[in-house]
C-alpha cells in the first residue's frame, strides 16, 4: 500500500518537514518526521485526543515537547552530570543552568528523522546521534515504529550504541480527550501505589513512596493537581499505565516501561510519558538506563481510544 506522505512546513533553519497519515478501521494518526512526533490521533469523527497545531512554528516554541520521541534521555539528570562506567560525563544544563532536561538543547526531538519504511498503516523512522552530542557518549541509533490497527496505535522504540551510554528515550505525548482549549473536566487514573516524590526543582528526591492518600494518588480516577510532575513506578511486564477520561471518550495507555511520568502543568493538555525512571544514574537503586554495545533498548506502548 502507498504511504500517505505530504509536506507539512519548513523550519526556521530551512529544513522541510513531512507528515505521515496512518489509517486503520476508524482510527487515524498523524506523525511528523521532525522528532518522530505524533500530532493527531482520533477515532471516527470524535475529537482528536492529542494536542496539535497546523503551524510548524508552534512545534519549535510552545509545543516543542508536544508529541516527540525525546532522546537519548527523556526527563531530568541532576547537576547535568553522571558517571558511566566510572567516568563522569557532563551534559547540557538547560534547566535553570544546573540540570539536564530532555537531553538538553540538542536531542532526537529536534532532529528530522529518516523515514525508513511507510505504508497506510505503519511508519518506521530512525535517527542517528553522534558520539558526544549533548555530552552523551557513543554513536547511537534510535528507531520508532508507529503501527495503527483497528483497535489502537502501537509505538515501539528501539536503540543501539557503539559505546557505553545512557539511554532512556520516550514518547512525550500531550493529551486532551475533549479536544478543548484546556484539559479542565478530565480525570486521570494511574493504577499504581508507588511514585517518586519530587523536590522543588522537579527532580526525584530518591525516595520511592506510597502515593496513597496524597494529592498525587490516582489509583482511582480524579482530576490531576496542576502541580503534578511525577514519575509513577510499575512492576515489570506489559500493562495499563494510565487512563485519561473525558465526557465522551477515554484514552488508555498500556506499556512495558517501568516508569510513567505525568505532568499537568500545561493548560492545553496533560503529558503522559512511558519511560524509565528519571535521574536514574544518580540514584543507583533506580532501574538502570545504561546501554552498552551489543545490547538493544526496547520499549513498547499501546494507545487505545474507547468511547
Amino acid at each position: 500500500m502507498v504511504a500517505d506522505l505530504k509536506p507539512f512546513g519548513t523550519l526556521k533553519g530551512g529544513r522541510d518537514v513531512q507528515v505521515i497519515t496512518l489509517k486503520a478501521g476508524g482510527l487515524e494518526a498523524r506523525i511528523l518526521d521532525q522528532g518522530a512526533r505524533i500530532i493527531w490521533y482520533r477515532r471516527g469523527d470524535a475529537p482528536n485526543v492529542h494536542v496539535t497545531s497546523e503551524n510548524l512554528s508552534d512545534f519549535e516554541r510552545e509545543l516543542r515537547y508536544a508529541g516527540p520521541i525525546i532522546g537519548p534521555v527523556i526527563n531530568r539528570i541532576a547537576g547535568a552530570r553522571a558517571e558511566i562506567n566510572g567516568v563522569t560525563h557532563t551534559f547540557d544544563a538547560n534547566q535553570d543552568g544546573h540540570h539536564t532536561l530532555h537531553s538538553g538543547r540538542i536531542g532526537a526531538q529536534n532532529a528530522i528523522w529518516t523515514i525508513d519504511e511507510a505504508s497506510q498503516t505503519a511508519v518506521t523512522l530512525s535517527v542517528a546521534l553522534a558520539n558526544g552530542e549533548g555530552g552523551f557518549p557513543g554513536n547511537r541509533r534510535i528507531t520508532a515504529r508507529y503501527a495503527l490497527e483497528d483497535d489502537g496505535l502501537t509505538l515501539t522504540i528501539t536503540a543501539t550504541t557503539d559505546a557505553a551510554t545512557l539511554m532512556n528515550p520516550g514518547s512525550h505525548g500531550v493529551w486532551n480527550v475533549e479536544g478543548t482549549p484546556t484539559w479542565a473536566g478530565q480525570v486521570l487514573e494511574i493504577p499504581t501505589a508507588r511514585y517518586l516524590p519530587s523536590a522543588s526543582d522537579n527532580l526525584p528526591t530518591g525516595e520511592i513512596a506510597d502515593v496513597t492518600g496524597s494529592v498525587y494518588d490516582h489509583q482511582t480516577p480524579k482530576a490531576p493537581d496542576p502541580t503534578l510532575d511525577n514519575n509513577y513506578c510499575f512492576e515489570p511486564g506489559f500493562g495499563l499505565r494510565a487512563r485519561l477520561i473525558g465526557s465522551t471518550q477515554t484514552l488508555e495507555i498500556h506499556s512495558d516501561a517501568p516508569g510513567f511520568q505525568a505532568y499537568a502543568g500545561g493548560s492545553n493538555g496533560i503529558a503522559l510519558e512511558p519511560q524509565l525512571w528519571p535521574d536514574a544514574p544518580n540514584n543507583r537503586h533506580f532501574p538502570s538506563i545504561l546501554l552498552t554495545p551489543g545490547e538493544s533498548f526496547h520499549q513498547r506502548s499501546r494507545f487505545l481510544i474507547t468511547q
